[in-house]
């Protein structure tokens, strides 16, 4: 990273006023091993630092917080910080909740590698061509000299394999894997995390989730995949929409398929929505139709329609995106 960047940066960590970490509402597993390393190592040389996110913690990550660093926004009574810290949000409002905490006289450090970062922040780092934030934070602890411990770098691993879905997204690059093989040196355990993150559904969630991949909706001659999820399905199954991330990765394991969807009904009649894209056709233009956005492989939206009209909505979209050429387009975004 550019030493000069790690530098502004720095300027504000020691501070002594407490300092804030935060993410994006229902942090995934990047923004979460991101913030917990990022404490780690912040309480190398300080004390005074929270962690605060909008969202509860799904259940595949819990074993990254046994001791509860992540606290919820309604539990912090400070408002006056030496600076907060967020990570992977590339828009402000994106954090939720947590906006009420911050006071305007308080620094904001951006970290992201969004495309479409807004650049809210005093300082700004934003590297498109970095897999996660997990890579970028490993960067700074190194550039600012900081101990890659055992827990640091299984939490900076957690972020990489969830965000590079497990080494499959085109961001996946050679300086990737060359800083998961020092991660890996430093004493993370790939399969141990791996196992831990993709190889222990309880049985209501692999019941649960076998019950929506045989409903499956494919359209557009295979190239279309949608999975759809009511708020009666969760309740039947005992299985918190928290507790689906990843799911919408099994849209492309289907040969053929080039946009896949996970379609969650919400309460108050809009449906949120995960998205991901195959090969080098980038998701992000589709995304941005419904006021979303994200990686080329993986993104995120929302319409505010019921579950079935929006996803012919979707559909529609995507099939107009499909047929219109975008596909060489959007090689390029």
């Amino acid at each position: 990273m550019d030493k000069r960047i790690a530098r502004r940066i720095e300027a504000y960590l020691w501070r002594p006023e407490q300092l804030l970490i935060c993410s994006h509402r229902d942090p995934d597993g990047d923004s979460i091993g991101s913030q917990l390393a990022f404490y780690d190592f912040l309480r190398q040389r300080r004390t005074g630092v929270v962690v605060v996110n909008d969202g509860e913690l799904p259940l595949k990550y819990q074993f990254l917080d046994p001791r509860g660093i992540i606290k919820r926004p309604d539990t912090i009574k400070c408002t006056r910080w030496g600076a907060a810290v967020i990570f992977e949000c590339s828009a402000l409002h994106r954090i939720g909740r947590v906006t009420e905490l911050l006071d305007p006289d308080a620094p904001i450090i951006n970290i992201d590698h969004h495309t479409g970062n807004q650049r809210f922040g005093t300082v700004n780092w934003v590297d498109r061509g970095a897999s996660a934030c997990g890579e970028m934070v490993y960067d700074l602890v190194r550039v600012l000299g900081g101990r890659v411990t055992r827990r640091l770098a299984e939490l900076l691993l957690t972020a990489i394999i969830t965000d590079t879905g497990r080494f499959h997204y085109k961001s996946t690059r050679p300086r990737t894997m060359r800083v998961v093989a020092e991660l890996m040196e430093a004493g993370a355990n790939l399969k141990k995390l791996t196992d831990r993150l993709y190889y222990s559904f309880s049985e209501p969630q692999f019941r649960f989730i076998n019950t929506i991949l045989a409903r499956a909706d494919i359209r557009e001659g295979g190239c279309i995949c949608l999975l759809k999820v009511t708020r009666r399905d969760a309740a039947k199954h005992s299985v918190l929409y928290r507790d689906l991330e990843g799911l919408v990765d099994c849209t492309l394991t289907l040969a053929g398929v080039k946009i896949g969807a996970l379609l969650k009904e919400m309460k108050g009649g809009w449906t949120k929505i995960s998205l991901r894209s195959a090969g080098r056709l980038s998701i992000v233009p589709l995304a941005r139709l419904f006021s979303g956005g994200g990686h080329p492989n993986a993104a995120g939206c929302h319409i505010n329609k019921p579950l079935n009209a929006a996803a012919e909505e979707l559909v529609e979209a995507a099939a107009r995106y499909l047929q219109d050429g975008n596909v060489r387009h959007s090689a390029r975004v």
